[in-house]
């Protein structure tokens, strides 16, 4: 499974918890547990991992909700996040989310995985590329790696070539720009994002209906 999850789109995974309380919230329980068991018995997977990789879960929410399917998670992914500009290379977003926001907050409050996010601003790396040019505790620091890839923030951007001539993957941070706002201690994220990193996101083009 962990295989797979890294291919799922980075803002996505982002927003994943966020999306997943907003829909038990303005589901309600009753019908979020049904929606739950289905996705478990159809997919084996839970309902977090199903908005990582949304279109599971868009085929269990049709079968409940048919034709009004897709304004249902436009409400919903409009409560997570919106877009204040989109252009052809960048969109800049804003991560309404409290719960979302306080991750991604607290990512880049540990010290280890800011000195990560910042070397991998401006130039995509493997995993050991990153590791070797951090010079923090290799163990420690893949697990920092896997847990950012996990949580979205590192994106996928193409393979290399180890040593050894083996394929290895590149990541690069998907978001080139953040900006925290804190107000009676809320979280909220402006954040600009390759456009090229939302061309396969459900949320992105969720909102844009």
């Amino acid at each position: 499974m962990a295989g797979i999850q890294y291919l799922m789109n980075s803002l996505d995974r982002i927003v994943a918890k966020g999306v997943q309380s907003t829909f038990e919230e303005d589901l309600g329980k009753a019908t979020f547990r049904k929606i739950e068991k289905e996705v478990h018995d159809v997919y084996g997977i839970s309902v977090l991992e199903a908005v990582g990789d949304f279109s599971k879960l868009d085929l269990v929410l049709r079968k409940f909700f048919g034709k009004h399917t897709s304004n249902i998670e436009s409400k919903i992914f409009k409560k997570v996040l919106s877009v204040e500009q989109n252009t052809k290379n960048e969109s800049i977003i804003t991560i309404k989310d409290p719960g979302v926001a306080k991750t991604i907050f607290e990512a880049y409050g540990d010290p280890a995985k800011k000195i990560i996010l910042d070397l991998l601003l401006h130039e995509s790396k493997s995993i050991p590329e990153a590791i070797a040019k951090s010079k923090l505790p290799k163990a420690s620091t893949y697990n920092r790696i896997k847990e950012l890839i996990s949580d979205g923030l590192l994106t996928m951007v193409g393979f290399t070539h180890a040593a050894d001539g083996r394929k290895v993957n590149e990541y690069a941070t998907t978001f080139n720009k953040t900006v925290f706002e804190i107000a009676d201690d809320n979280i909220s994220i402006n954040a600009n994002v390759q456009t090229k990193f939302l061309k396969d996101s459900y949320a992105f083009s969720s909102i844009q209906v």
